[in-house]
């Protein structure tokens, strides 16, 4: 292929590179580059450049036909010319061994000799730097590598010899893997006296809340930063994040961040010039700020001294670093040959299997730095690609193929590029390799445990797998079917695979489904291929690959034959093969389902190989659903009158959680001797024995067990136990702690404590079906309202419709697990607690009680929480006490940071909901009376009088309807107590009042949002609990939304749509909310304010920060009532000491802890300046600073703890003070044949009052509302039949499951008289918008149906999983039309 060199025939430094000849933005490429040339047009010459194909002008290019050495390359990567796989010899020893790993962290180099380390020889970069780094700014959240809290970067030399920089989740991959590597952290890249640009950009665009997950989010975007010097675009910034959660900020300040670095920033999605006029012209709206990124500095680590390849016995195995394949071969022809053979060997690539099959192996050998096998080569007659080579190079590698090579050639190599990055996620795919993923599919092919798609796609395209056998040599050159009926892989290890060449005019398709459109265990998935030549398929060219149906990637030979030959337009034939398919496939789980969506695939399949296709289906032919790049506008009205309050100001703790220097109670420095804990939980009901007899043989570092008999006071939260007695009582019941020198350790150790159960509970009761057929309630309690009288309206009726349906429950996933650090104080036999919580004060009282001590002896603090949600209320007790125990009990320190997957089985979650209901209304949309039944789970025992409670005022939402009858029930089940969650109670009960209008919209046959009209209450109406609705203003917001988002158009636009597109389809959704506040005694806050002698301000409040704003807003209050700089005021850590003094109890929760800490902050600040004002009549002039001087002087005292008196305040007979109010439209896209749904777009308008800080707000609105998607679309909860939690199937939303287009608006100016700054509630209230999710994805499942000549019906249950999409959407095979 000819070269060119780039050289501007005007004189300028650079020459615009286009990827089509008309396209306005261009790419600049440096004189002197070097570029593939790949043909010409016109006056253009088409060229490679960047693994893109595109065009410069001619005269800016010189044909080089020189030998000569030609000048330095643009950092362009090539694929690797062809290398042979010549078998080593296996007997050849490394010329240098070490017994020392040596690495650096953040520059500082670091040695682990494993001839003295008692470690785990699979001890992660995570647990090992914070254990032996202060201050590393290091996260862990979820463990298995999902979450990204804990990604860091790994500087090291790849296969060819160029450095290399990877983000990397910190929690899998071994230290000892990382020997001759760099790892760096993002305090490794910036503090907040230096921040780095990255750091400053998340903070600046308000891309934290909470801040546990930032450090990850910074150091993905900075290591692909670091790795792409050329930059990278809007678009691909925008996919980046697919293996970060984020469970507070909603995402898109995120991604905003991430964009501003973009080479063509410019150039991103705007906002259509007439929508934004629209929208200025009704809300006068500002926008929120988007500072622009500074240019990026990289920061290179300092080269470690490496001794040689680390070889050497760590614990009770061996760890061996391989760099050659003579090495491993040698390695394992050794423990072949060992007495007794070492059989246990684990290969270590990535490392990234391990959270899903744990396992502990006798020898570890890690061959992820054996250059041959990651090398990757193209022939002219395919691609040969290493074993090691991990699933993103393999990506990388093959696109640049397809980018270069004729597009006949690399039909398949592209579309296995395409699905290769759809999961794991991409922290995984820098790890994990392509070996590993095959070894998972044929070591676990009886299991089905978790499906991987890289042996899938490998069978489809007849790929060849080498196999050597380290004993003697060989190699077999085998199929992956032929690979899966390998006897025994035993001294053996895969070197490489062979992707062949396309055929000219091969067909090749790949498919999936899941419950998120990335990173998530494929419900089933399928690969295809065939030629067609003549208008007929080629014969035995065809594969057929399915995944998730079968034990192991399945292909059906007698389907494939019966394609051989035949025309692929013949309707018949098609269908005939359609029937053959589904008698054949026999999925393992959910067998209609699978079966169902396997035949949309080969649908699918059969439509890519139309001649052509009608309009209706061209859609339906697409693999899966695109998603474009988001953008979105955040409008509000500012307000400076009262500055600092009212302005945009991103939060004062945001860079500090950038940058990795914010502490939380697993950051705080633990003292020498601090003990590990671990709890061991319940996996059945009824008597049991536990002995720890085994465990100290079992686990080094073992310190101990904390069983009941241990518990000074064992009773916990008014009818449980802090560890069971003998018997447990529910699943997830604590039965003993475990105890340990390190975290790792107490976990082992929990692992092999043996719990062993003498009586077993059959028929567990598990949901509110399981409690109403055993009748099993909690009965203490009644919760019931009636209005009116329900059988005259039902009697008055057209219509009367009985409905039944379920909301889930939902798991915090808080990203910091509940953490507690006890420290025992021999002063007073007392303890200090540290405790990530949002009750410190009733913590230490709850505490008092189980320890038997006073207030004066245990004393609770802490600075902030890595998120709440209600998780960190009563949920944040029991580890607490467990804590504390043990560290009185062993007279040590203790810490406990709870696996995540403990978390979730030990703890309760948002309450699950079953209901029935009856709704009578008339031909007209007018709903006359509402019956309703709802059932709460509330778990072993009950803490949910609460949610029953906030039910009670708002299951009539926006909604006047004359007669109600709502009789709640709590049931009493055999699972852990569940508990608060954002919006508790008032989520289901507004949720179960859109039910109800879709109920009668569906019977009607109306828009759902013309029956909200219809039903709309009034200005002064009364709610059937007795609120005056006086300050009602939905029906404005109702109207600007429609007129905002062009309601009616786009209605009509989907209407037209899903008339003329057979298999998808769109909805559109408008729905309102209505969410009440209340004060109660609970809801009292303190807020503790000192002037310092020097005029700084230290302040303590009582209200918990848990990502929501709150120090920020009271900081913000308290810089305007004492005006002075918000610099000179600091948050302090709270302490019970000084807290807990008044009536208040400073518990936070309910989206009105900023409000009344900032009332009591203002409270405090009145008094400081009461004491002052004699001071400040001696001297009118003074500054703020002479005034404090001369106060402390004359001994006036400047520090006041004051507590806010909501209580006594605006205060309705039932605890409502005010209603906040919103309105969304929402659009969705559905895919008929796949159950996959995306969210083209959003409107959010949201009544604040008067926002105390417009960018803060917006966070809030932004994050309640994307957690709300994952409650009604993806966070499906399910239990196993002993009632344990399926944690790994647990998915959050991530940035693939926000709208694409994401529009907030805080749209009134109106003050809220009843709070200090005149705003509203703001973390709760927009999680309900989201039944809009449900509305739209039904109306598109409706227009399925209606296709389909069937019903159409409403979901049964919320979430609104892919499967239950599907099932309703009614896809069936006999549908299915060619043309």
């Amino acid at each position: 292929m000819q070269r060119i060199l780039v050289k501007q025939a005007d004189g300028h430094p650079t020459v615009a590179f286009r990827e089509s000849i008309d396209e306005k933005h261009s790419r600049m490429v440096p004189n002197g580059t070097v570029l593939q040339m790949v043909g010409r047009d016109g006056e253009h010459v088409k060229v490679m450049f960047d693994g893109r194909v595109g065009y410069i002008k001619a005269r800016n290019a010189k044909l080089i036909v020189s030998a000569k050495k030609p000048p330095a390359q643009a950092p362009v990567a090539k694929p690797v010319s062809p290398k042979a796989f010549n078998p080593p010899t296996p007997d050849v020893v490394p010329a240098k061994l070490s017994s020392v790993c040596t690495f650096s962290f953040n520059g500082t180099p670091y040695t682990i000799d494993t001839s003295k380390t008692t470690m785990e020889p699979d001890m992660s970069v995570h647990d090992w730097i914070v254990a032996n780094v202060p201050n590393s700014g290091l996260r862990r959240s979820c463990g298995v590598g999902r979450c990204g809290s804990c990604v860091s970067m790994l500087t090291f030399t790849d296969a060819n010899g160029k450095t290399a920089h990877r983000s990397f989740n910190s929690c899998l991959r071994p230290i000892l893997a990382c020997n001759g590597m760099h790892v760096t952290s993002s305090i490794g890249i910036g503090t907040t006296k230096n921040p780095h640009a990255v750091q400053k950009a998340i903070a600046e665009n308000n891309g934290t809340q909470c801040g546990f997950c930032s450090v990850g989010m910074v150091m993905n975007l900075y290591s692909h930063l670091q790795e792409s010097p050329q930059g990278l675009t809007t678009s691909e910034l925008d996919k980046l994040i697919d293996s970060n959660y984020c469970r507070c900020t909603g995402y898109r300040p995120i991604l905003a961040a991430y964009k501003s670095f973009a080479t063509n920033a410019s150039d991103a999605p705007k906002e259509d010039a007439a929508e934004t006029k629209r929208r200025a012209d009704i809300f006068s709206a500002e926008h929120l700020p988007c500072p622009p990124a500074q240019p990026v500095k990289m920061i290179n680590p300092a080269p470690a001294n490496v001794r040689g390849n680390v070889r050497g016995t760590v614990g009770n195995a061996q760890w061996v670093q391989a760099t050659t394949e003579a090495e491993l071969m040698s390695a394992l022809k050794a423990m072949s040959q060992a007495s007794p053979p070492v059989d246990d060997i684990f290969l270590v690539g990535g490392h990234t299997s391990v959270p899903l099959f744990p396992r502990r192996a006798n020898a570890y050998i890690q061959v992820g730095t054996i250059p041959t096998l990651q090398q990757c080569s193209i022939d002219d007659k395919g691609v040969t690609l290493g074993a090691s080579t991990t699933l993103n190079d393999a990506v990388t590698f093959l696109e640049q193929v397809a980018s270069t090579q004729p597009a006949d050639k690399v039909i398949s190599i592209k579309k296995i590029a395409e699905h290769g990055v759809l999961s794991p996620g991409g922290n995984i795919r820098n790890a994990g390799t392509l070996g590993g993923n095959v070894m998972i599919a044929y070591e676990h092919q009886n299991n089905q445990a978790f499906p991987v798609d890289w042996p899938m796609l490998f069978q489809a395209v007849r790929a060849l797998v080498t196999v050597v056998d380290a004993t003697n040599g060989s190699q077999m050159v085998i199929t992956l079917d032929e690979f899966f009926n390998t006897a025994s892989m035993k001294y053996k290890y895969i070197q490489k695979f062979f992707i062949p060449y396309s055929n000219a005019n091969d067909v090749f398709f790949s498919f999936r489904t899941a419950s998120r459109q990335r990173y998530a265990e494929a419900d089933c998935a399928a690969a295809m291929r065939c030629n067609i030549s003549g208008g007929k398929i080629t014969k035995n060219s065809v594969a057929l690959v399915f995944n998730s149906v079968g034990p192991k990637p399945m292909r059906y030979p007698a389907i494939e034959a019966a394609m051989n030959e035949i025309d692929p337009t013949n309707q018949a034939l098609f269908q005939s093969l359609c029937e053959q398919l589904a008698n054949s496939i026999s999925p393992i789980e959910r067998p209609d389902y699978k079966r169902s969506l396997a035949l949309s695939y080969f649908y699918k399949f059969f439509l890519n190989m139309q001649p052509s296709l009608p309009s209706s289906l061209i859609l339906a032919a697409h693999p899966w659903l695109l998603k474009n790049t988001t953008q979105g506008t955040q409008h509000f009205q500012k307000n400076t009158s009262r500055a600092p309050v009212g302005e945009p100001i991103p939060k004062i703790d945001g860079l500090k959680q950038c940058t990795g220097e914010a502490e939380y109670v697993q950051n705080i420095p633990l003292p020498a001797n601090t003990l590990h804990a671990c709890p061991v939980t319940a996996t059945t009901i009824g008597n049991f024995t536990v002995s720890d007899a085994e465990v100290a043989a079992k686990v080094e570092g073992y310190k101990g067990m904390i069983l009941a008999k241990d518990v000074p006071n064992n009773k916990h939260n008014g009818g449980g136990n802090v560890i069971a007695e003998n018997k447990t009582t529910h699943i997830g019941e604590v039965v003993c702690v475990m105890l340990a020198d390190t975290p790792q350790r107490a976990v082992l150790a929990a692992k092999a404590v043996e719990v062993v159960y003498t009586t077993e509970k059959g028929n567990l009761i598990l949901t509110c079906e399981d409690a109403i057929a055993a009748g099993s309630y909690f009965t203490k309690k009644e919760f019931s309202l009636k209005k009116g009288n329900v059988a005259t309206g039902f009697n008055n009726s057209d219509y009367v419709v009985d409905d039944t349906w379920d909301i889930s429950g939902q798991y915090h996933f808080h990203m910091e697990t509940q953490s507690c650090l006890a420290l025992p104080n021999t002063d007073n036999d007392g303890l200090e607690v540290h405790s990530a919580t949002q009750l410190p004060v009733a913590l230490s009282d709850l505490l008092c009680e189980t320890l038997e001590k006073t207030k004066a002896q245990v004393i609770v603090k802490n600075k902030r929480c890595g998120g709440g949600f209600g998780g960190k209320l009563f949920n944040s007790v029991l580890p607490a006490k467990l804590t504390s125990v043990a560290a009185l009990t062993k007279k040590q320190p203790v810490s406990m940071v709870l696996e995540q997957n403990t978390n979730m089985q030990m703890l309760g979650l948002r309450v699950p909901w079953h209901f029935e209901s009856k709704v009578g209304f008339n031909k007209d949309g007018t709903i006359n009376a509402v019956q309703l039944r709802p059932y709460a789970n509330a778990g072993f025992l009950n803490q949910s009088n609460g949610s029953a409670s906030a039910f009670l005022v708002s299951f009539d939402n926006c909604y006047n309807v004359e007669n109600w009858d709502v009789d709640i029930k709590l049931c009493k089940t055999d699972l852990p107590s569940n508990t608060s969650m954002r919006g508790p109670g008032w989520l289901p009960g507004i949720y179960n009042s859109e039910r109800v209008i879709s109920v009668v919209a569906a019977k009607l046959g109306m828009s759902a949002a013309d029956v909200r009209e219809k039903n709309f209450y009034k200005k002064g109406d009364v709610t059937p609990y007795g609120f005056t609705l006086s300050n009602w203003d939905i029906d404005s917001l109702w109207a600007n939304t429609k007129q905002s988002s062009g309601w009616q158009t786009r209605m009509q636009t989907v209407q037209t749509f899903n008339k003329t597109n057979r298999w998808v389809k769109k909805g559109l959704a408008l729905v309102p909310t209505k969410f009440a506040v209340g004060y109660t005694t609970e809801n009292a806050f303190d807020v503790d304010v000192a002037v310092n002698n020097d005029g700084s301000v230290s302040v303590m409040s009582g209200g918990t920060e848990i990502g929501q704003g709150l120090t920020t807003k009271v900081t913000q209050t308290i810089a305007f009532y004492l005006g002075i700089p918000m610099d000179r005021i600091t948050i302090i850590e709270q302490s019970t000491a000084v807290l807990g003094k008044h009536l208040g109890e400073d518990i936070t929760g309910g989206s009105i802890s900023s409000e009344l800490c900032s009332l009591a902050a203002k409270n405090a600040c009145n008094r400081i300046l009461e004491a002052l004002s004699p001071v400040k009549k001696l001297l009118p002039n003074a500054s703020w600073d002479e005034l404090v001087k001369e106060a402390y002087r004359i001994g006036i005292p400047l520090h006041f703890l004051a507590m806010d008196e909501g209580i006594a305040k605006g205060k309705d007979a039932n605890g409502d003070v005010y209603n906040t109010y919103g309105v969304c439209a929402l659009e969705c896209t559905l895919d008929v044949l796949t159950g996959q749904v995306d969210l083209p777009r959003s409107d959010l308008i949201f009544d604040i009052g008067t926002s105390a800080n417009p960018a803060i707000d917006i966070g809030q609105v932004e994050g309640a509302f994307v957690m709300g998607l994952g409650y009604t679309l993806t966070e499906s909860i399910s239990y196993d039949d002993k009632g344990a939690m399926k944690c790994a199937e647990y998915l959050l939303p991530t940035p693939w499951e926000i709208p694409t287009t994401f529009n907030v608006t805080l749209a009134t100016e109106i003050a809220n008289p009843v709070t200090v700054n005149g705003g509203k509630a703001i973390g709760e209230p927009p999680m309900t918008f989201t039944y809009a999710a449900i509305d739209a994805v039904q109306m598109a499942t409706a227009a399925a149906a209606a296709d389909a000549k069937m019903d159409p019906q409403l979901c049964v249950s919320s979430p609104f999983t892919v499967e239950q999409r599907y099932q309703l959407a009614k896809a069936s095979y006999k549908n299915f039309t060619l043309s």
